[in-house]
């Protein structure tokens, strides 16, 4: 398999926090968070997210993310499964390391692996690369 490189941006289509638990007497938060969000870029379609995020008084911490991508890659159709971990700021992801799942990709993604980054830039664009592998169909 040839290795391929990608990158392009990332909009919010819809983001939604929800609390989990009782209020906690320090102030933290412990959140689901579902998202939708579309890829522009070598990886172009609809990202279904869920995060489990914990969160400090001041807006800010770690999370853990799935998600579903249904679209192309390198111009093949399919979907395939992310799994990756990040830091929330304030307004939202400002940093994540992701993965595809291996075994997860469907159409001609099938076998698609890969690992990459998203960015939060300071004027508010989310930004994504992913080095990325899917065999020859």
């Amino acid at each position: 398999m040839e290795s391929r490189y990608a990158e392009g941006t990332i909009e919010t289509i819809s983001y939604t926090d929800n609390e989990l638990g009782p209020e906690d007497p320090g102030g933290i938060k412990l959140l689901y968070t579902i998202t939708e969000f579309h890829y522009t870029g070598e990886m172009n379609g609809t990202g279904y997210h869920v995060y489990i995020q914990r969160i400090d008084p001041s807006g800010v911490g770690p999370f853990r993310v799935m998600a579903r991508v249904v679209g192309s890659l390198g111009g093949k159709q399919g979907t395939f499964m992310t799994e990756g971990s990040g830091t929330r700021g304030p307004a939202g992801p400002i940093e994540v390391d992701w993965n595809i799942v291996p075994g997860t990709g469907t159409g001609e993604l099938v076998g698609a692996t890969g690992s990459g980054k998203v960015t939060t830039t300071d004027d508010g664009v989310v930004r994504y690369t992913l080095s990325y592998s899917v065999p020859h169909s």
